[in-house]
Parts: structure tokens; C-alpha cells; sequence
């Protein structure tokens, strides 16, 4: 009797980064850092040439602010409909791969799981804002239960349809980072590598980024809590995406973590000062208020809780979580790369 070794396992998270090389070529590691840059402001053009200009068109005299609102809802998600297409044309042409699948926005039944997971995680990374912040005295409760004139249910609808333009809108950002480039890099120089070069270029992408060319567009002031926390925000991402071998649960804790507070988990700040929305403006099921924003508090800028060392501690408890969610995900999720047919023979 010879004993053979068990069949190598791969987990999920390998599978994914394996998919990044699937196609008849495969981008260098390197020539994605410029390529993400360039990739997205070509995006950007069509937007600002055309769909701006005509949109500013269509609304030229519509006062209804219902009917303004439905304008910007199918705006905003048209006008980043283009950076995927820069994506697919690269993906398809070069690379010869699929384009949603291989990059981790298939369709299916993982995309309503990813995004209710990446929903939970969300929240429990505003809750977790919302109790260092309080704990600490940075913001206290103002008011609850406050809906605004359309009541409860114009506000969750309201919220819930800029929830989903988010999604639009994020997705192509998870797809150069979290799919393309953390599988380029992962492929050839390990996943580390692939979640830490991914992570810290996706951090400089939102203070030093080509589309600050185009007119109109800003940056985030490169403040080093809010670097350090959108550093520690994409290795979380990294780490879910590994975890569930898709984008669509980084792709829903992007967006709910950015949109939640607008309108349900409201933060704001005293009407006139720092960046966030107004004190008085506010609506939400709770309404905290900052009193002093800065960059240490938060309110300071337009990056919502991503600011403020308040995410930075809920950020690293996330990442713990996050961590121990990939190992025991890897251990139940392992599959045979090899058939199952036999793991020893005899003689």
C-alpha cells in the first residue's frame, strides 16, 4: 500500500486572484498603478463632455425638487457608467478575459449575499463610529426619529434608491482596486503583496489622482488620519473580498458606510461649519451632531465617517473581525483542486 498526500486545497480567496490571469495574457503588477489612474479619468470624459452638459439641459427650469432628484438619480450612475467601459475594453481587447466574472462582479446568487453582507458590515462599522464617538464626548445625540416632511417611508425610499446609485457609482473603483489590481499583484507577487500594494494605491488614488485635471474635479486633503484610515478601509475590503471571492460585499460596505449616515445613522455638524450636512438639514432615525469637527473628530472634509479617529478604531476592530471571518471562511471553504477521486492508491 502507498500512501499518497492529500490533494492540494485551494481556498476561495485563491480562486479569485487566480481568475485575474485567466485570460490569454495578464497586465504587470506595475502597469496597473498608472493604468487605474488613467483608466478612470478617460471614464470621466464622456461624463463631463456630454452627460453633464445635457443634464444641466434637461433640468434648466424644473423646479419640482421630486423630479430634479429623479434627474440626479439617473445622472450620476450614467456619468460612471464610462470608467467600466475603459475597464471592459481593456479587460476584453488585452487581456481577453470576462469582465464582470473574472473581476469579481459576476451575477448570481453571491451578489444579493455580498451585498447584504457588506450591508451588516456597514453598519457595524457605523455603530461602531457612533460608540467610540459618543464614549469619547467628539459627538453627542441631537434628535430622534426626525423623517422630514415626506415621513419614514419617502425617507427609507429616498435613501434606499441613493444607496443603490452608490453602488453604481463605487463599483468601478472595487473592480480597478479590489479586482484588478489586487489580482494582478496577488498573482505574481502573493496575496500580501496584492492586498498591501492594492490598499496603499487606492489610499493615494483619493488625494494624488489624475482626474484632478479635469475641470471640477477635487481631492481630499491629504491629512494623515484620513490617509491612514482609507489605507486601513481598503485592506478591510481586501480582506472581505478574499474572504467571499466577489467585490459586491466591498462593494455594499463602500456605499452603506457613505450613504447610511445621510439619512438613517445621520452624523452632521453645526449648520455652517465643516463640510458635512447641516445640523438643521439633517433627517434620520438617529441624529448625532459633531460640535467641533475637524480631522481628528471628523466634519472636516466631504469623506464622510471614513474621517476622524473614531473610524480608525472601528476600522481596526473590523479588520480583526474581517481577518478571523477570512481563516475560518478558508477552512470551511476549501476545495479540491484536484479530483476527488482518489488520495491514495494501491499496489
Amino acid at each position: 500500500m502507498v500512501s499518497h498526500p492529500p490533494p492540494a486545497r485551494r481556498t476561495i480567496g485563491d480562486e479569485f486572484i487566480r481568475a485575474g490571469s485567466s485570460g490569454v495574457r495578464a497586465t504587470h503588477p506595475l502597469a496597473t498603478i498608472p493604468l487605474t489612474q488613467i483608466f478612470y479619468m478617460l471614464g470621466l470624459l464622456p461624463s463631463m463632455l456630454m452627460v453633464g452638459p445635457l443634464m444641466d439641459r434637461l433640468s434648466a427650469g424644473v423646479e419640482d425638487p421630486d423630479s430634479l432628484f429623479l434627474l440626479e438619480l439617473v445622472a450620476i450612475p450614467l456619468g460612471y457608467v464610462f470608467p467600466y467601459v475603459v475597464l471592459f475594453v481593456w479587460l476584453r481587447w488585452y487581456e481577453r478575459r470576462t469582465f464582470f466574472r473574472s473581476t469579481g462582479l459576476g451575477f448570481g446568487w453571491m451578489t444579493l449575499r455580498g451585498l447584504g453582507w457588506g450591508t451588516v458590515w456597514g453598519v457595524a462599522f457605523i455603530v461602531g463610529w457612533y460608540g467610540i464617538a459618543l464614549a469619547s464626548g467628539i459627538a453627542s445625540v441631537d434628535r430622534v426619529g426626525d423623517f422630514g416632511p415626506d415621513g419614514a417611508a419617502g425617507m427609507f425610499i429616498g435613501g434606499t434608491l441613493m444607496l443603490l446609485m452608490r453602488v453604481v457609482m463605487i463599483g468601478i473603483e472595487e473592480q480597478l482596486f479590489r479586482g484588478w489590481m489586487l489580482q494582478a499583484v496577488g498573482a505574481r507577487w502573493g496575496v500580501l503583496a496584492g492586498v498591501l500594494v492594492s490598499s496603499v494605491c487606492f489610499s493615494a488614488f483619493h488625494f494624488f489622482n489624475l482626474a484632478i485635471l479635469l475641470p471640477g474635479s477635487t481631492l481630499h486633503e491629504p491629512h494623515w488620519v484620513l490617509m491612514l484610515n482609507i489605507f486601513l478601509w481598503s485592506v478591510f475590503a481586501a480582506l472581505i473580498t478574499l474572504s467571499s471571492g466577489n467585490l459586491w460585499a466591498a462593494t455594499a460596505f463602500h456605499a452603506a458606510v457613505l450613504i447610511l449616515p445621510w439619512f438613517l445613522f445621520t452624523i452632521t455638524v453645526p449648520d455652517g461649519v465643516g463640510q458635512w450636512l447641516g445640523q438643521s438639514e439633517a433627517m434620520g432615525l438617529v441624529v448625532l451632531v459633531i460640535a467641533e469637527p475637524s480631522h481628528y473628530a471628523g466634519g472636516a472634509g466631504f469623506a464622510g465617517l471614513f474621517e476622524g479617529l473614531p473610524a480608525t478604531g472601528a476600522m481596526l476592530v473590523l479588520i480583526a473581525g474581517a481577518w478571523f471571518w477570512l481563516r475560518r471562511g478558508g477552512a470551511n471553504g476549501l476545495r479540491e483542486t484536484q479530483s476527488s477521486a482518489s488520495v491514495s492508491a494501491s499496489s
